[in-house]
């Protein structure tokens, strides 16, 4: 079954040295790094909680876990781990970190809906000629949040498949089927054809748009939020 946890980055920043001191020192040279405050705060919510997550899950010591990045980037626990490790993804936005974990190969991706996601001009690149025509056939009003929409599902998609923004995105079209959930209409790159997923768009809230992806027949998706 997957799951999907919902972290609260702004409450999780009144722990920020209890998550600082989960990371490992590269981790934490690059939190360094960062000039923004909000900024620093996501990456060090996020690594930290994903390590206490998978740690729990597997029933291990967190500080025992060893990540390693596939060639497009796409992060997984070094291969030998016992038990056998389980595939897992995350995003963040705004004062959301998310992390998906399953049995099956997974996407996850959450953008908070912003006013220039409502320039589509600006995401024209991006977009299937299907998802195009959705997007400029919503009343403005509601433009943003459908193309943020449309962005998650896609976004959460290419991350399930580990190539993140290397496949040529408006060759993927993601629609609506025909009992209002979404679906992967087309996917013209190479190798975008005989795997089966599903897409479940994750209510976080009302200024967020989520959306998670796994492969294989549809299951039920449990949505926790984090506690230490």
């Amino acid at each position: 079954m997957p799951e999907v946890w919902k972290v609260d980055v702004a409450v999780e920043a009144r722990r920020f040295d209890a998550h600082v001191a989960g990371l490992t020192a590269d981790e934490a040279a690059r939190a360094a790094r960062f000039h923004r405050n909000e900024d620093r705060e996501r990456f060090v919510v996020g690594r930290s909680t994903r390590r206490l997550l998978l740690a729990r899950r597997l029933g291990v010591d967190a500080e025992t876990l060893v990540f390693v990045e596939s060639h497009y980037g796409k992060p997984a626990l070094r291969p030998g781990t016992q038990p056998l490790p389980p595939h897992f993804n995350s995003s963040h936005s705004g004062r959301w970190v998310l992390h998906a974990i399953a049995d099956v190969e997974v996407g996850v991706d959450v953008e908070r809906v912003r006013p220039d996601f409502a320039r589509i001009d600006d995401f024209l690149w991006v977009l299937s000629p299907d998802e195009r025509r959705l997007v400029q056939a919503a009343p403005e009003s509601c433009r943003a949040a459908t193309l943020a929409t449309v962005w998650v599902r896609k976004e959460a998609y290419v991350k399930a498949l580990g190539e993140g923004l290397s496949r040529s995105l408006p060759d993927i079209g993601i629609v609506s089927g025909s009992n209002g959930e979404p679906v992967l209409a087309c996917d013209r790159n190479a190798g975008g054809t005989g795997r089966r997923w599903r897409f479940t768009d994750l209510g976080i809230d009302n200024l967020h748009k989520a959306c998670l992806v796994h492969e294989g027949a549809a299951r039920p998706i449990v949505v926790r939020k984090f506690a230490a």
